[in-house]
């Protein structure tokens, strides 16, 4: 499968558009963090009701970097590109995880939506197809598997907490998230990234 690429954004631009991606995820996911430990420690009552909102702002705002930032023409690239696949089922799961917070109190089924949708992301960045050279292919793809464990174990512990709702797992799951938020923060595409090459799991 050709390596698709996007008419309107160079190599370059969308390595800059990539990291700045991450990072803001990555922001809001570690406020997340932050806040469902305040609420879980009972810190602060209000954090608890804040974060959901968070979560789901977090996958409307991908979505929106996904599409609407994109001129029309690139739309058909990113539908049927592999790697933006992944990030719109990401972005999804994180907006229905938004919104099956804010009414988990209807049905306790939906708190197991959360964690589900972070344990589905670990195992996306497990198997997350990157583009570029060999090099930043090979380098992309080691730091995304890390991610990838560290998301699994953020929803285990999370859906742990939810299971027993003892206070070890109400602490353990917003660090590890945190853990998880701070390596998309400070991820930066390698050199070589979106250039001419093969990407994981694709063949010219």
């Amino acid at each position: 499968m050709k390596q698709h690429r996007f008419a309107s954004h160079t190599p370059e631009e969308m390595r800059r558009r990539s990291n700045l991606g991450h990072m803001v995820e990555g922001l809001l996911l570690a406020t997340v963090g932050v806040l469902a430990m305040l609420g879980n420690l009972g810190l602060a009552a209000w954090a608890s009701a804040a974060w959901p909102i968070l979560i789901l702002i977090a996958g409307l705002l991908l979505l929106v970097l996904l599409y609407p930032s994109h001129p029309l023409s690139d739309w058909p690239a990113i539908r049927s590109d592999p790697q933006q696949r992944h990030h719109t089922i990401m972005a999804a799961g994180i907006a229905a995880a938004g919104a099956a917070e804010l009414v988990r109190r209807s049905s306790p089924a939906w708190a197991y939506v959360w964690p589900a949708a972070i344990i589905l992301i670990g195992i996306l960045f497990l198997t997350h197809p990157q583009h570029g050279t060999g090099e930043a292919v090979a380098k992309a793809v080691r730091q995304h598997r890390i991610l990838g464990i560290t998301a699994i174990i953020a929803g285990l512990l999370r859906a742990a907490n939810v299971i027993t709702g003892t206070t070890l797992f109400a602490i353990l799951w917003p660090l590890a998230l945190l853990a998880a938020a701070a390596q998309l923060i400070l991820y930066r595409e390698p050199e070589g990234a979106f250039e001419a090459g093969a990407g994981h799991g694709e063949h010219h």
